[in-house]
């Protein structure tokens, strides 16, 4: 069950009329079936994969229990926490990793985002952020909810749970500000995204035979493409949430709008940056060590991050990329950036982006080296030169609209701009795919 297919709206539309219905009468109530509905929006994917969502959420929530019983008495907590993250992230490791060697196994959908979801839960009571929950509901419903359980965003418990504790009130408010995430992410999705994919997939499909510029090209959509399709379902998450009346964090904010490395990852894919930092930067003493210790620790967090998308040399090549171009940036960057530097910074993220579309580090040398040694050609226009055209007028007027949100300072649609988007989803919703973060 897709955000972007009419079966979704099967499944909203009656899920907030219950939602409400029940939230009136009991919070407890309202938590059971928000939790039987995410397990049901779950198991159209695989009935299977609850298991593993079980697990997560029943290690969790013991383990969290048992730090939050060892804290108090001063015991050993640090064995409970190390006992409960290892058992964690044993499922993950072999659904995750496991798979690249034994084909048969099948790596669930949104695993990587539900586990670091109930980690961030044992954690954060280890430090005595939060207290451990003794009602399984909340805590199954906090790691399960079925808004951020494919791919995020990665929320956090003290965020999310104290939400879960109270009665929300309907206010249409809610309903509004929801939709209108949920057009504009459906839009970036349907639109935008699925657009740009029909002209990379047709390239990356084989990037032996074509010029650098068609590489170039087809680099250059996939930039947008992985933003569009990313963002376009975290924003549909958002929608989704907030329509309920759960404020559930952004993840994107116009990252490419941005003039710096380390600007653009205060923008992008927000939550697992944060996690990262919160979790691992910090855990190895952040900027508290010496220079040496902190470039590692800048480093190991960089292409951790590339592994967690998946165990393969471009992965950590795309990880390692953006940990030299920040170490760079720090040191020899420009105090004030300006606008070459704005365009070199997009080229270089741009060209790490090979190295996650392909998933294939000699592959992605090879289109480098042609996109930089053959560019001097005309691109393909693919198999309908008005389509591709299409796609790049659609992309330059989202470009310019991203420019001005970021130069006024917001991201607000008006009523007017919210019809024009629905007649483009109308047009353009005849195909749609899978959403790219679905294989990580």
């Amino acid at each position: 069950m897709l955000f972007n297919t009419p079966t979704y709206f099967y499944f909203l539309i009656p899920t907030l009329i219950a939602f409400y219905t029940l939230n009136s009468f009991s919070t407890r109530w309202r938590n059971i079936f928000l939790l039987a509905a995410s397990w049901f929006f779950y198991a159209q994917l695989h009935w299977w994969y609850l298991l593993l969502l079980g697990y997560a959420t029943v290690v969790n929530y013991v383990g969290g229990l048992w730090i939050d019983r060892e804290r108090e008495r001063k015991g050993k907590v640090k064995a409970a926490l190390w006992t409960t993250v290892i058992l964690t992230l044993a499922a993950l490791v072999v659904f995750k990793y496991f798979y690249i060697f034994n084909s048969n196994i099948m790596l669930p959908v949104g695993m990587s985002f539900f586990t670091f979801m109930a980690l961030t839960y044992s954690i954060d009571i280890y430090r005595g952020k939060i207290h451990a929950d003794k009602d399984l509901i909340k805590v199954a419903l906090f790691i399960s909810f079925f808004p951020t359980l494919l791919s995020g965003p990665i929320e956090r418990a003290q965020n999310m749970l104290p939400q879960l504790s109270r009665r929300i009130p309907f206010h249409s408010t809610n309903l509004i500000i929801g939709a209108q995430w949920f057009i504009w992410g459906l839009f970036k999705k349907i639109v935008i995204a699925d657009r740009l994919a029909d002209y990379v997939n047709m390239i990356y499909a084989a990037p032996e035979a074509h010029n650098g510029a068609t590489l170039a090209l087809a680099a250059f959509f996939y930039s947008f493409q992985i933003y569009c399709d990313f963002s376009g379902y975290a924003d549909m998450a958002i929608g989704s949430g907030r329509m309920m009346g759960f404020r559930i964090m952004q993840n994107f904010r116009l990252p490419y709008c941005v003039r710096t490395i380390k600007e653009f990852w205060r923008r992008w894919h927000i939550s697992l940056t944060s996690w990262f930092t919160e979790y691992v930067y910090i855990s190895l003493g952040g900027n508290r060590v010496s220079k040496a210790r902190w470039m590692l620790n800048i480093s190991l967090v960089f292409i951790l991050s590339g592994i967690w998308h998946g165990a393969t040399a471009a992965f950590a090549i795309w990880g390692a990329l953006h940990a030299v171009y920040y170490l760079l940036e720090k040191y020899f960057g420009p105090k004030q950036p300006n606008v070459l530097y704005h365009i070199l910074i997009f080229i270089l993220i741009t060209f790490a982006w090979i190295f996650f579309r392909t998933e294939d580090a000699t592959l992605s040398c090879q289109i480098i080296w042609r996109i930089c040694t053959d560019f001097m050609h005309t691109p393909l226009l693919g198999s309908s030169a008005f389509t591709t055209i299409l796609t790049a007028c659609l992309l330059l007027a989202f470009i310019v609209r991203e420019f001005v949100s970021y130069r006024v300072g917001s991201e607000k649609r008006s009523i007017a701009e919210l019809v024009f988007l629905l007649i483009f989803i109308a047009l353009f919703s005849v195909t749609s795919e899978q959403f790219v973060y679905f294989q990580f």
